[in-house]
């Protein structure tokens, strides 16, 4: 049983952690013989585990108290985010584990041992890694649902805490699935049920201005994803004719993309915070003036202001434009670029892509803007024309001209395409 402690006795615990961690690395090793180096490098791992697994008595505490509602948050995560200042994967992992490994409480008041009791021991005593930790849990919870006995359960557990002790979290990955083939040989545990539990995505920033997609689709999910990316994924030629130079991993991002925007034209996502879904961008005075420099959208993207501008051709945004002090001077309110009426003229203008040789229809096309919106083009037949996601990325950088005669979009090629830069259409049958 865990003895209470006191206020003072919690505090002047905690507070002896760092000064043990400060006093030894105020220590030289230079004078260590080599086995008693690896000695004390194999105590600091153990400790750190140790310490690392305190949060599984914390965090089953913090929800104990129910203290994220005490004070107006979704949950541990959260709390943990903005207490610690963790991002929300390391927030979740932690409280994902001390779920599974820290104490329970029953109805009754009862206290209950976790639910991976032999788990929660090694982790405790500092023998396993949180890597490993993630491992075995997400073997334990394929097998629960495979509804296996229990005592087969616990062998199980058992069975991978001690080859988490002998091998690194790569190589127990690959020992858990063969565990799992061996339990349930016919399949069962890729059953609907499991992969509605199991199914996950999430997008964070990698602090460089990218971002990294993560996901477990199930298999609806990964059957729609694939016919879609893949339809759209196919290499394109350059307007030269020369192979597509992306790489297909850079095809697959493009035609995400793609969808994406498709799904922010087609008008039928849900609102968000009372207004239909919107690309929120925000840009100072001078920026909107001189098109330079970083713009921001709600979710705290950095796009460039040529970036947000252009967004204007493809989607329903809001822009607002404010002084140093954060003071609002102008605002756009959400709009589109064509009404459906203009849309379907469209449609049955340039039955698709309108860019050369180009194939795509209409439902993976772009209203752009010859004239761009943001420099004054009005949003009328005589200055729209459709073009797919891909040749709308490269119209303005690949030195191609539109122009409209009698009704029509014409596009002049750059020089080295063309050396006289003859106009040409989108024929299409």
């Amino acid at each position: 049983m865990t003895a209470a402690v006191s206020t003072s006795e919690a505090a002047a615990l905690a507070t002896a952690l760092p000064a043990a961690v400060a006093q030894l690395a105020g220590c030289s090793f230079s004078g260590l013989a080599d086995d008693d180096l690896l000695v004390v490098l194999r105590l600091a791992e153990r400790a750190r585990r140790q310490l690392e697994a305190l949060d599984h008595l914390l965090v089953a505490e913090v929800e104990a108290r129910n203290l994220p509602g005490r004070y107006v948050l979704r949950g541990s995560k959260q709390l943990l985010s903005g207490l610690l200042n963790l991002s929300p994967a390391e927030s979740g992992t932690r409280v994902r584990q001390a779920h599974q490994l820290g104490p329970r409480t029953s109805l009754t008041g009862e206290r209950l041992a976790p639910l991976l009791p032999v788990t929660a021991a090694a982790r405790a005593d500092g023998s396993i890694t949180a890597r490993q930790v993630d491992v075995i849990i997400a073997a334990m919870a394929r097998l629960r649902d495979a509804r296996l006995p229990v005592e087969q359960q616990a062998d199980a557990e058992a069975f991978l805490v001690e080859q988490a002790h002998r091998f690194d979290a790569g190589t127990l990955t690959g020992i858990a699935r063969q565990l799992l083939d061996t339990l349930d040989p016919d399949g069962s545990l890729a059953e609907e049920r499991t992969q509605q539990r199991r199914r996950f995505l999430s997008c964070h920033p990698n602090g460089d201005g990218m971002h990294r997609l993560t996901a477990d689709l199930d298999t609806e999910t990964a059957a729609l994803a694939m016919t879609v990316l893949h339809s759209l994924a196919s290499p394109k030629p350059s307007e030269a004719g020369e192979r597509d130079q992306r790489t297909a991993g850079q095809r697959m991002h493009d035609a995400f993309r793609a969808v994406l925007k498709l799904a922010l034209r087609a008008g039928d996502l849900p609102t968000s915070g009372g207004v239909p879904a919107t690309v929120l961008i925000t840009m100072t005075a001078e920026q909107f003036q001189t098109g330079t420099g970083l713009a921001s959208t709600s979710y705290q993207q950095k796009l460039t202001v040529d970036q947000a501008l252009r967004i204007a051709d493809e989607a329903a945004i809001s822009w607002i434009v404010h002084n140093s002090k954060g003071g609002i001077l102008n605002y756009g309110t959400t709009r589109r670029v064509a009404t459906d009426k203009q849309t379907l003229a469209l449609i049955a203008r340039d039955k698709g892509c309108a860019f050369p040789g180009c194939a795509d229809p209409p439902e993976w096309t772009e209203k752009h803007h010859i004239t761009p919106w943001a420099a004054g083009g009005a949003t009328d037949l005589d200055n729209l024309c459709l073009l797919c996601d891909h040749h709308h990325d490269r119209i303005d950088t690949g030195g191609w001209r539109i122009t409209m005669r009698d009704g029509l979009p014409w596009f002049t090629p750059p020089a080295w395409i063309d050396p006289e830069q003859r106009p040409q259409r989108n024929i299409r049958p």
